[in-house]
């Protein structure tokens, strides 16, 4: 945690420098070093916890709802006492800011949760694979929407071939039934939850009106989110609340403390990765670690792949590699997010009636936020 302050500080102090005094070229270049250690970090440790909850979930304790809220718990006191020490400058929230800028967040997390909870009971795994494989699509279009990304047919078409051959690469396994039809409706719903949340958490960190810290931002969002998640666990696993107890004494205090910090530094490492790229750099790097993740399965646990499967793994590799280059040669240009910060009603009056859904992150009162002293 120390290392990746100190590295993340000495980034965006060069980031603050007049750019007359530093060579565009330079300034690139730390943006991409920046980007691409956010990306290794982030891929390392949701791998980590991938396998953490894995052995947890598929062992001796089989309550994922309990496990999600258990996370947000731990990840609210340790932001809390981040935030009690100094260590971190928490801007305060006006009452009418939480129904605007969090609650959406916590609600759309608690939705695609209750969501892909309940398509299992009407598909497989493997389908439910396939239909996740729209998410960087869904992130795209919504993106588009909020002006975080700029409309491209090129970045379009890479974002495209990753979703097509993750979903090709998980065909083989669908098992279509007469009742596929209501966990595809499902599992559609929690895949446009799961972008609309990343979309509003990105716009959350990078609009003006509020500047939030990763530490800050999951100071707000962890209460909410556990708030939010109380409905999916008192439907799905409250009746269950003897044998939550028994597990949690089972897989004792070490072990629940463990898995729960590797999922605060996660978070910690989502929010600084949503900072400084964008939603849909977050997605591809989900489809990198998932095939780190498959070539870890195949050369340890001696997993089988099918030839459909490795052609759909090619593809969907082609397309991250696209969209990297793509990324690339984008340079240092800033965001469209960011480029509203410092448009003016006289350059486009009507801006911000056009983005209904954007205006309510943008904030023209300079006061909007009270700091803490």
């Amino acid at each position: 945690m120390i290392i990746h302050r100190v590295l993340i500080a000495s980034f965006e102090a060069h980031d603050d420098v007049d750019e007359d005094h530093s060579p565009p070229a330079h300034m690139a270049w730390l943006a991409r070093l920046r980007a691409l250690y956010l990306i290794a970090q982030w891929i390392f440790l949701s791998s980590c916890i991938i396998l953490f909850n894995q052995r947890l979930l598929s062992g001796r304790f089989p309550f994922p709802c309990t496990l999600v809220s258990l996370h947000m718990a731990f990840v609210s006191l340790c932001a809390a006492a981040w935030r009690a020490s100094g260590w971190a400058d928490v801007p305060r929230v006006r009452p009418r800011d939480w129904p605007r800028r969090f609650l959406p967040v916590g609600v759309c997390f608690a939705a695609s949760l209750i969501l892909s909870n309940a398509a299992y009971a009407y598909i497989s795994v493997a389908f439910i694979q396939m239909v996740k494989a729209s998410t960087p699509v869904v992130v795209l279009l919504l993106s588009f929407a909020l002006r975080i990304e700029r409309a491209n047919a090129a970045l379009g078409g890479y974002i495209w071939l990753i979703s097509s051959g993750v979903a090709l690469s998980c065909a083989s396994q669908v098992d279509v039934t007469p009742r596929s039809h209501v966990g595809l409706a499902l599992q559609l719903g929690a895949v446009g939850c799961e972008a609309m949340r990343l979309c509003l958490t990105n716009l959350l960190l990078t609009s003006s009106g509020i500047q939030l810290s990763p530490i800050a931002s999951l100071y707000y969002l962890a209460p909410t989110s556990l708030l939010c998640l109380l409905v999916p666990w008192l439907l799905l696993e409250a009746s269950s609340i003897a044998s939550i107890v028994a597990a949690l004494r089972e897989v004792g205090l070490l072990q629940m403390t463990a898995n729960a910090s590797v999922a605060f530094v996660l978070n910690l490492a989502t929010m600084a990765l949503l900072k400084h790229t964008s939603a849909l750099t977050l997605n591809v790097a989900g489809v990198v670690k998932d095939l780190l993740l498959i070539w870890w399965s195949v050369v340890v646990n001696g997993a089988i792949v099918s030839q459909l499967q490795l052609v759909g793994y090619a593809i969907a590799l082609t397309g991250v590699t696209g969209y990297s280059s793509y990324k690339r040669r984008q340079g240092s240009a800033p965001s469209p997010a960011r480029d509203l910060e410092t448009e003016t009603p006289k350059e486009d009056p009507s801006a911000r009636e056009e983005q209904p859904l954007l205006s309510a992150y943008v904030d023209d009162e300079p006061d909007d936020m009270d700091h803490h002293r």
